[in-house]
C-alpha cells in the first residue's frame, strides 16, 4: 500500500498550531535577530525598505535563482526602494556571483542561516525580519517563506508542478509535505505568480481567492537579445571550441531533466528526423526521479546524437540558442518557461507544447504542438526548413521578447510590494 497523507489535515494543524506557538513564544525570543544587517538602515524619503530572501542564489535552484538574480540587478540604484538581501553565512555558488549581486550592487545584507527546507525557519524569520527593519519582504521560493512577522510578506509561487501529478515528485511524502507547507504559506502571505495559468493553478489547488494573487510576468536578460549570430561568428566561440554540434545542426532543450519536462518525447521525435540533426540537452539530471532518456535513446539508435551538457556558462548558453535549428520545449506543465523567452530573444525559432502557460507566454510566436506526439514534433521541426516560416517565427519571437524586460517586471513588483503606508 502506498503512503497517503492527509494534506488538508496537516496544513490545518501547521496553520493553527505553528502560528499559535509563535504567538505564545516570549517576544524577546521571537525577535532575537538571526543576524544584524550589514549596511545603512536609513530609509530615503518616499522609499521603503525591502527584504529579499537571497538563499535561492544557489546552484540547486535554477529558474528561481535566475529570476532573483535579475530582480536584484534591476533594483540596484532605484531611489524608491532600499534592499536588504538575506543570505546564509556559508553561501556560495558556481552559477551566481553572490558578492557582486549584494554588496557589489550596493544592497545591504543580513544573515539568515536556516536551510530553505527547514520548518524551524518559521520560528526564526520574525526575529530576522524585525532586526533588518524592513517594511516588506519578498520570498522568491514559497518553501522558504515566513508565515509570521511584522513586515508585509509576499511569496512567489512559480508553479504547481508537483501538485499536478504525483509522478512529478521525488516521493509521495515529499509531495505531501510540500503541499502542506505551501497551503499554509499561500493563506498567510500575499501571492505573486508569473502567469495567469499559474495563478489559476494556485487558486484551484489551494482554494486561494483570485484577488489574493498578483500576476507579474518575468522578463529576459538583455544579454540574450540582439540579431541572430552568423554561423561563422558562432564557429569561433567558446561553445564551438568544445566540439559541440555546428550551428544549425542541432535542436536545443534547456532545463533540469525532470519528469514534467517530457524530454523523452524529443528523443522519440529525433528518431524520426534526418541524421544531420542532433539533440543538445542543457541542464543537470535530477537523480531523485527516473530518467528514461538514455534507455529510450539506446533503443531507438539515436544515443550518439544526444549531447548532454549539465552546466554551461551564460555566454555559451547564448551561443547555443543562437546556433540552434530550433529551441524545443515539450513540457507537460510549467509555471512560466523562462528558456522559451530567452530563445526568442536570442533569435531561435521555438517549438513548444500546446499547453496554457506556453500559449500565454509565447503570444503566438511559437509553433505549438501536442505534448506527447513525436510525429507532430518531428513534423514541426521539419517545417522550420522552410525559410519563410522560420523567418516568421524568429521575427515574432523577437517582438515578444522585446517587450518582456526585467525593468517592466521590477516596476510592477515594486508597486505590488510597496506598503500602503509608504507613498510613491
Amino acid at each position: 500500500m502506498g503512503l497517503r497523507v492527509d494534506v488538508t489535515g496537516v496544513s490545518s494543524f501547521l496553520s493553527r498550531r505553528g502560528v499559535g506557538v509563535l504567538e505564545r513564544l516570549d517576544p524577546a525570543a521571537v525577535d532575537r535577530p538571526a543576524g544584524s544587517p550589514r549596511g545603512s538602515t536609513t530609509v530615503r524619503p518616499g522609499s521603503f525598505r525591502l527584504g529579499i530572501d537571497g538563499r535561492v542564489l544557489d546552484d540547486r535552484y535554477h529558474g528561481i535563482g535566475r529570476v532573483t538574480e535579475a530582480l536584484l540587478r534591476c533594483l540596484t540604484g532605484r531611489p524608491d526602494v532600499d534592499v536588504v538581501v538575506f543570505l546564509r553565512r556559508d553561501q556560495c555558488s558556481r552559477r551566481f556571483d553572490v558578492p557582486a549581486l549584494t554588496a557589489g550592487l550596493g544592497h545591504t545584507t543580513a544573515t539568515f542561516d536556516s536551510p530553505l527546507d527547514s520548518p524551524l525557519q518559521w520560528l526564526r524569520w520574525p526575529g530576522a525580519i524585525r532586526a533588518a527593519a524592513v517594511d516588506s519582504v519578498l520570498f522568491p521560493y514559497n518553501l522558504g517563506a515566513a508565515v509570521w512577522g511584522r513586515a508585509q510578506r509576499h511569496t512567489i509561487v512559480h508553479d504547481c508542478i508537483l501538485e499536478s501529478d504525483p509522478a512529478f515528485a521525488p516521493s509521495a511524502l515529499t509531495r505531501a509535505l510540500y503541499m502542506a507547507a505551501t497551503s499554509v504559506v499561500v493563506r498567510r502571505d500575499r501571492v505573486i505568480t508569473p502567469t495567469a495559468a499559474s495563478a489559476a493553478a494556485v487558486q484551484e489547488t489551494y482554494g486561494v481567492p483570485a484577488d489574493a494573487v498578483t500576476v507579474i510576468p518575468w522578463g529576459v536578460e538583455t544579454a540574450f537579445r540582439g540579431a541572430r549570430a552568423r554561423p561563422e561568428e558562432d564557429a569561433g566561440s567558446a561553445t564551438a571550441a568544445r566540439t559541440l554540434p555546428a550551428p544549425g545542426s542541432y535542436l536545443l532543450h534547456v532545463g533540469a531533466r525532470r519528469p514534467h519536462k517530457n524530454v523523452v518525447t524529443l528523443v522519440r521525435a529525433l528518431a524520426r528526423l534526418p541524421e544531420d540533426l542532433d539533440l543538445v540537452l542543457v541542464g543537470p539530471v535530477d537523480r531523485r526521479t527516473p530518467d528514461p532518456v538514455p534507455e529510450v535513446a539506446e533503443e531507438l539508435g539515436v544515443a550518439g546524437r544526444v549531447v548532454h551538457l549539465p552546466h554551461v556558462s551564460e555566454a555559451d548558453l547564448i551561443a547555443l540558442y543562437r546556433g540552434a535549428q530550433a529551441f524545443v520545449y515539450p513540457s507537460l506543465v510549467e509555471g512560466f518557461g523562462l528558456p522559451l523567452l530567452e530563445a526568442m530573444a536570442a533569435g531561435a525559432p521555438v517549438v513548444a507544447s500546446d499547453i496554457p502557460v506556453f500559449r500565454e507566454v509565447s503570444r503566438g510566436a511559437a509553433e505549438l504542438v501536442p505534448v506527447s506526439d513525436p510525429g507532430a514534433w518531428a513534423e514541426a521541426v521539419m517545417g522550420l526548413r522552410d525559410p519563410a516560416r522560420r523567418a516568421q517565427l524568429v521575427h515574432a519571437g523577437h517582438e515578444v521578447a522585446r517587450t518582456a524586460t526585467w525593468s517592466r517586471t521590477t516596476d510592477a513588483l515594486v508597486a505590488a510590494l510597496r506598503p500602503s503606508s509608504v507613498r510613491a
